[in-house]
């Protein structure tokens, strides 16, 4: 070992975290050692005035761990000057930082139950309730879950905080736009509301659920009405929403339509007309009457994905089925495949011949998911004419012919583009409103690609 640079001028001698390393040699200049932390011998040098290599080695590799400053430094038994020594070792400290409090405890696990969707039974598992118990509270006490019903109402009290923080942040904004969408689940229909609002600090956007309810009776244009008007009321926000945006069903069409304040060049044309009152009506009248007469929704903006989205599902398939050339092979083609969706999605033994076929599994459309139906018919235009006729041999279904294979990747050629701009248009957090009008120019400059380019022998473009 070179010794020429002596010891007593050595930083890593004296360096606070000499005890994550072990010393191999010194040559000249150079110190090399080993990391204690790290599982493999990997050498590593730095300067003899400098630790600056070893400090970045553990901030950037060793960055979950709490670094804890050495001792004065040993004198070396020989020389009696401070020197390093080789270390055992080293072991992970899991105080301090590492330990948390009984409260935050409990909202760790109400965020790991809602996030996931999980049921409450979740904390009165066994094996759950094993997981804390590994977990050292501060103070010494090992975690534990709450109960059922205590967590229930941790929970609601959750909330109703959240609600709370909610409403004092709008009331700092001047401008908020909101989403409205109604879905069935396990028969039963729910109403989802969102809000979304430029942050007046760093302009970036935020957004927060306003509510998932249980939406009861039919889905009529006044009921809507009536629960949209009430979330909104609920953190007074009815006159900062500058638009809300839905999909394109009627009954979202109509009560917006039906509810929407009248402009004063309306109100002043309506000065002069005289309005009738049933005596009898206005006396009877019940609290839903009245409150009917005060709902107000704001202005109304149709969701271009879902718009764009109507366009590949049905004014497609009225041209396709408008045109003699077209008509048959569209129906046969997709007739075909969507008996082979059934079968596969019916039978797990016609699963598992398709597996041990391709090595791929089928996808189904679904009406509720967009682009569904392309991605269920791209996979099948990935399978081979002879992997395609084995399979439907087996299944005992109708092969699909050569005409009706060339035509299903055909429309799928046509149909890329369009499902991309829906990919497009339908993201969650790099999705803009300046994002829509160079997506949809993009796509009308492709429209050479269009069913309404193919020859009239439906090979479409090669």
């Amino acid at each position: 070992m070179a010794t020429n640079w002596g010891r007593s001028k050595l930083a890593f001698s004296n360096w606070k975290y000499r005890d994550y390393f072990s010393l191999i040699e010194i040559k000249g200049k150079n110190v090399y050692v080993t990391c204690t932390l790290c599982s493999g011998k990997k050498t590593l040098s730095t300067s003899a005035s400098s630790n600056s290599n070893l400090l970045k080695h553990l901030t950037s590799t060793h960055a979950n761990v709490t670094l804890v400053a050495a001792d004065n430094p040993t004198p070396n038994a020989a020389s009696g000057v401070a020197g390093p020594t080789l270390l055992k070792q080293a072991t992970l400290d899991f105080s301090g930082q590492h330990q948390v409090t009984k409260p935050e405890l409990n909202t760790l696990i109400a965020r790991y139950v809602v996030e996931n969707m999980l049921p409450l039974s979740t904390v009165v598992s066994e094996s759950f309730r094993a997981i804390l118990a590994k977990i050292l509270l501060r103070g010494g006490e090992r975690g534990v879950a709450p109960c059922r019903n205590t967590f229930a109402k941790f929970l609601d009290s959750e909330y109703e905080k959240m609600i709370i923080e909610l409403k004092k942040s709008f009331e700092e904004l001047q401008y908020i736009a909101t989403t409205a969408d109604i879905w069935t689940c396990h028969n039963k229909s729910y109403l989802g509301v969102t809000a979304l609002w430029m942050n007046q600090n760093n302009l970036e956007r935020e957004k927060a659920a306003l509510a998932y309810r249980w939406f009861k009776g039919h889905h009529s244009h006044d009921a809507i009405a009536v629960e949209l008007d009430n979330v909104h009321s609920t953190y007074g926000i009815t006159h900062k929403i500058t638009a809300t945006v839905t999909d394109n069903g009627s009954n979202f069409v109509i009560a917006f339509k039906r509810y929407q304040p009248l402009e004063e060049s309306d109100s002043e044309e309506d000065e002069d007309e005289v309005i009738f009152t049933d005596i009898n009506d206005a006396l009877h009248a019940t609290g839903d009457d009245i409150d009917g007469d005060v709902i107000t929704l704001p202005p109304h903006k149709r969701c271009a994905s879902h718009t764009l989205n109507l366009i590949s599902c049905t004014d497609v398939d009225k041209w396709l089925l408008s045109k003699s050339a077209t008509k048959a092979v569209y129906r046969s083609a997709t007739a075909k495949c969507t008996a082979l969706w059934n079968k596969t999605s019916r039978s797990a033994l016609a699963t598992e011949t398709v597996d041990e076929l391709v090595s791929k599994k089928l996808l189904v459309p679904c009406t509720t998911r967009w682009n569904s139906f392309y991605d269920a018919l791209a996979r099948i235009c990935e399978i081979s004419m002879v992997d395609l006729n084995t399979i439907s041999s087996k299944l005992g279904l109708p092969a699909i012919t050569e005409r009706e294979q060339q035509f299903l990747k055909e429309y799928c050629i046509a149909m890329k583009l369009l499902t991309v701009a829906l990919d497009i248009l339908q993201g969650e957090e790099n999705c803009f409103h300046g994002t829509l009008l160079p997506t949809i120019e993009t796509l009308m400059l492709n429209e050479d690609r269009s069913p309404s380019k193919w020859p009239a022998n439906t090979k479409g473009p090669s």
